[in-house]
């Protein structure tokens, strides 16, 4: 249990790591358009020649909810599934272990921010002891809960106000 082989795929400490040496800049147009793959709804990557185009015909009006649809990267990161080495929980040897892990880091962000949001509510509230995480894989639905007072819910008043055209 001891051995000193266990920590042998342990990361180093930062002030042991060497950094990797300046990659060259690769040429090419600055600035130039790149499709945005991620949700196939930029239409095609092919682009036409090379002419003037307004800032209409450049720019598309979106709004908010449009914008995080076509583009979620932008709010969460890569909604791509992608492969990493990173060190899990094993329930079966109650131990820490460095193994290659499937995941879309979009949705670990936003499971992530879920989790950080329900710690938070600690600050507001001492009296809570507990965050509860259920992972239900025949259903796809992850749920968090905590024990605290939770966020207050109330109606605001709106003022109504009139403007006179004259």
């Amino acid at each position: 249990m001891h051995d000193a082989s266990l920590l042998s795929n342990t990361p180093p400490s930062a002030k042991k790591q060497k950094k990797a040496p300046a990659a060259k800049k690769a040429g090419g147009k600055p600035l130039q358009d790149i499709a945005n793959e991620s949700m196939n709804m930029d239409g095609p990557a092919d682009l036409p020649a090379a002419k003037k185009k307004s800032a209409t015909d450049q720019y598309q009006k979106l709004t908010q909810l449009e914008h995080i649809i076509k583009r979620p990267d932008t709010y969460i990161g890569s909604v791509e599934r992608t492969e990493q080495q990173m060190w899990v929980f094993n329930s079966e040897t109650s131990q820490m272990e460095l193994r290659q892990v499937s995941f879309v880091p979009g949705l670990y962000k936003i499971f992530d921010e879920i989790l950080v949001n329900a710690a938070d509510n600690k600050q507001r509230d001492p009296t809570m002891k507990k965050i509860k995480v259920v992972v239900d894989r025949e259903k796809g639905e992850i749920s968090v809960e905590n024990d605290g007072a939770g966020i207050p819910v109330e109606i605001h008043k709106v003022r109504h106000l009139t403007i006179l055209q004259t």
